[in-house]
C-alpha cells in the first residue's frame, strides 16, 4: 500500500517583532544556526517527513535559499510566500499542494527545538486520523477573567495548551479553510482552531508535546532555548577521550555560541563607551558581513571587529579604562607590553580563548575579546601602488614583531625587513604628504594584510546596522565597504573553510 507523503511546511511569513529588534525571530542566532534552521533541520533529520516546504516574507525567500545550499536540505522542495496575517502562511502551503494526496505537517518555525519523537508521533497519528495536534498538559491553575477581574476557576485537568506541529489531510484543512473565508468575524491563532471551528464533526487526536518544544516569542525566550540547545547538545557528544581531535571540536561548536554571546556583551559596553565620549566606531570585516548576511554572527565565527579612526583611538583607549564594567581590559601595547602587534583588543579576563599563534610564554591578556581597529586616511595614490606599499610595510612589521630564536637566518631576517620596513614606511609618509586627501580610508599599514581601502564616503557618516537584535553603527554603505574587502560576499564559502579563529575558548573561568 502506498503511503501518503508527509509534506513538513516550516511557517515563517511573520515579522516576528516581538522578540525584539529589527531581524525577525526566525533569524536570530541560536547556538551556531538561525531559528528557523534548527525547525528546518528537525523535519529533514526524521525519516517519516518526505518533503519540506518553508513560507516566509518576500524579503527572505533569497535568503532561504542562501541557507539550503549551506545546510544541504535535501528535502526542501518550495519557498512559498506568506500574507501579514498567520492564516495567510497556512493559506499559501494549502494552495501549493492543492491537487496532491498529503498530509500537511503545519510547524511555527519559532519552535527551533521540536523533537524527533513529537514529528513521528505526529506522523505516527496521522496513519489513523485525519488531524492531530501537540498539546501538553496545563499545569497552572487557569481562570476566567473580565476586565481584569477573575469571574470563574476552570478545571485543569481537561485544559492543554497547543504546540506545533499540526498536522492535516490536505482535503481536510481545505474544506475547513473554505468554509473560514466565507466568515466574515474569521480569526484564528492556530490550524486546529480553524478545523474545530469548520469542521466540528472532525475528531482531533492529540498527542503529547514537551516543554522544550517552546515557541520563542520575546526576547526573554532566547536565553531558554539556548540552555536547552546546550544540555541537548552535551547529551549527544559525550567527550569519553578516544578522540581527542574530535572532542575538541564537538566541546567548540557546543560552547561556539556562549563565546559569541560574550563578545557580544563586550561590543555593547564599547558601544557605551563610545556613545557616552562621542567617538564615531563602526563594525569590520566579517562581523558587518555577518550583519549583513546572516543579522548577526557568521554561524561559525568566533571574533568580533570593528574600527575607529586613528585620531580617536587615544581618547577612546583613555574612556574605555575608565568607564569599562569590571572584568574587561583595554589591551594595547602601552596598557600590556607582552603584545607585540599596534592594534587595541577590549578583552574579558573572566574567560579564555587560545589561538594558533598564541604564545604561552608571554603573560599577556588571553580572554575573549573584541578587536578594535585603526583607521586612517590613505594617500591618493594608484591602487596596485597603495597595496604594493601597504602589504610590504605589514608583512615585513609582522616579522619583526614575531617570535624569534636565535640563527643566522634570524639574523638576516632582522636586518633584510628592518630595512623593508623603514623604506616603505619612508615612503608611505613621503607619498601622505606629497599626495595627501581624504578620498581613501582604510586599516593602519601596520595591520593591513590585503592591502584594501575604501572609499571614505563609503564609510562616512555611519549609518546603522542591526546585529543580534542590537543596533550598532556600520558603514555608510555597507554592501560596498564589504565588496572591496571579500568580492562577491554573499556566496558562501565551501564547508572546509567554516571555521574561527580559536583553537579553544572557555566563557567563565571561574566554572
Amino acid at each position: 500500500m502506498n503511503k501518503t507523503p508527509n509534506i513538513a511546511v516550516v511557517l515563517a511569513g511573520g515579522s516576528g517583532r516581538r522578540a525584539g529588534g529589527e531581524v525577525p525571530k526566525q533569524f536570530l542566532m541560536l547556538g551556531n544556526r538561525p531559528v528557523i534552521a534548527h525547525s528546518i533541520d528537525a523535519f529533514q533529520q526524521n525519516a517519516d517527513i518526505d518533503e519540506i516546504a518553508v513560507v516566509v516574507h518576500p524579503d527572505h525567500v533569497e535568503r532561504i535559499g542562501q541557507m539550503q545550499r549551506e545546510y544541504g536540505w535535501s528535502k526542501l522542495r518550495q519557498v512559498l510566500t506568506g500574507g501579514a496575517e498567520r492564516y495567510h502562511s497556512s493559506m499559501a502551503a494549502i494552495k501549493a499542494y492543492t491537487g496532491r494526496e498529503v498530509n500537511l505537517l503545519l510547524h511555527d518555525a519559532a519552535r527551533p527545538l521540536v523533537s524527533q519523537e513529537i514529528i513521528s508521533s505526529v506522523c505516527s497519528a496521522l496513519t489513523r486520523a485525519e488531524a492531530v495536534g501537540v498539546a501538553v498538559d496545563a499545569i497552572d491553575t487557569m481562570v476566567q477573567a473580565d476586565a481584569h477581574v477573575l469571574t470563574r476557576q476552570l478545571d485543569r485537568a481537561s485544559l492543554r495548551r497547543m504546540q506545533t506541529p499540526q498536522a492535516f489531510r490536505l482535503s481536510l484543512i481545505e474544506e475547513a479553510y473554505a468554509k473560514a473565508l466565507t466568515d466574515p468575524d474569521f480569526h484564528a491563532t492556530d490550524d486546529c482552531g480553524v478545523v474545530l471551528k469548520y469542521v466540528p464533526q472532525t475528531e482531533i487526536k492529540l498527542v503529547q508535546g514537551n516543554e522544550e518544544n517552546m515557541k520563542l516569542t520575546y526576547a526573554g525566550d532566547m536565553p531558554l532555548l539556548e540552555n536547552i540547545l546546550a544540555r541537548r547538545n552535551a547529551a549527544e557528544t559525550p567527550l569519553d577521550g578516544t578522540d581527542c581531535h574530535a572532542a575538541l571540536r564537538a566541546y567548540q561548536k557546543r560552547h561556539l555560541r556562549e563565546a559569541q554571546l560574550r563578545m557580544l556583551d563586550i561590543l555593547k559596553a564599547i558601544r557605551t563607551v563610545c556613545d557616552n565620549n562621542n567617538i564615531t566606531y563602526w563594525l569590520d570585516s566579517g562581523t558587518l558581513l555577518g550583519a549583513v548576511r546572516h543579522g548577526g554572527f557568521i554561524p561559525w565565527d568566533d571574533d568580533i571587529d570593528i574600527c575607529i579612526s586613528r585620531k580617536d583611538m587615544p581618547r577612546f583607549v583613555e574612556a574605555a579604562q575608565r568607564e569599562l564594567p569590571s572584568g574587561l581590559f583595554v589591551q594595547t601595547p602601552q596598557t600590556d607590553p607582552s603584545v607585540r602587534m599596534p592594534m587595541c583588543k577590549v578583552r574579558d579576563t573572566r574567560s579564555l580563548i587560545v589561538e594558533g599563534a598564541d604564545d604561552f610564554s608571554k603573560p599577556y591578556a588571553k580572554g575573549l575579546y573584541v578587536d578594535v581597529f585603526p583607521m586612517e586616511p590613505w594617500p591618493d595614490l594608484p591602487d596596485t601602488l597603495s597595496r604594493r606599499l601597504a602589504r610590504n610595510y605589514c608583512k615585513a612589521n609582522a616579522i619583526l614583531h614575531s617570535q624569534h630564536y636565535y640563527s643566522w637566518r634570524s639574523v638576516a631576517e632582522l636586518f633584510y625587513f628592518g630595512a623593508k620596513r623603514a623604506i616603505c614606511r619612508c615612503l608611505w609618509e613621503i607619498c601622505k604628504c606629497t599626495a595627501r586627501g581624504r578620498k581613501w580610508y582604510s586599516n593602519v599599514p601596520e595591520n593591513s594584510g590585503n592591502g584594501n581601502r575604501h572609499l571614505a564616503s563609503t564609510i562616512f557618516p555611519v549609518s546603522s546596522i542591526t546585529f543580534e537584535g542590537e543596533a550598532f553603527s556600520a558603514p555608510a554603505d555597507p554592501d560596498q565597504y564589504l565588496r572591496d574587502l571579500f568580492g562577491e560576499y554573499r556566496t558562501l564559502p565551501p564547508e572546509d573553510q567554516r571555521g574561527g579563529h580559536a583553537v579553544f575558548y572557555c566563557t567563565d573561568l571561574n566554572t
